[in-house]
């Protein structure tokens, strides 16, 4: 057998000795992730502020905030976003291309963005935000427009995208 054979039927064995202990799957889930030490602690939130910035797509702020301000590994922020690790390190990396300095955060606003929003896939990571600060806070959209610094009409047109997802 392969290496990678053995070591699937290893994991497979392991797993079913903990199901047959009396362990819940998230209980699973959860000390797999103690064990790959991923954190999860309390939530991880973006500063709104970080988005007032002509150069970078959504995504690719947020994946700069956490990697350079928070300190984040790619393997963690792609376990809180719901994100390929490879995928994450190319934004990052055309963000750095973009705007090479790192980001301050010197305006104290009630509003942030908690990663943990990106986890539904089925809407854009635009979509996720501007769903969250309309449905959240019960913003409008040009106070969103103007946070995010976008168009009102792209903040209008994406909301009403992610609803028709949503249905």
């Amino acid at each position: 057998m392969l290496e990678k054979e053995v070591a699937e039927k290893r994991l497979l064995e392991a797993l079913n000795y903990l199901k047959e202990s009396g362990l819940s799957p998230e209980q699973i889930i959860e000390l797999a992730n103690k064990l790959l030490r991923v954190p999860v602690k309390e939530e991880v939130k973006v500063p709104i502020s970080v988005f007032k910035n002509d150069k970078l797509g959504s995504l690719e702020t947020i994946v700069k905030y956490l990697r350079e301000n928070l300190l984040l590994s790619f393997k963690q922020i792609g376990f809180l976003a719901n994100r390929n690790e490879v995928a994450l390190a190319v934004s990052y990396r055309n963000a750095r291309k973009k705007l090479e300095a790192k980001f301050v955060v010197t305006e104290i606003s009630p509003y942030s963005i908690p990663v943990s929003i990106l986890q539904d896939r089925k809407l854009s990571v635009l979509e996720n935000i501007v769903s969250y600060l309309k449905d959240t806070f019960g913003l409008a959209y040009h106070k969103i427009a103007v946070l995010l610094n976008r168009d009102d009409r792209t903040i209008w047109t994406v909301y009403q995208r992610a609803r028709k997802k949503r249905k």
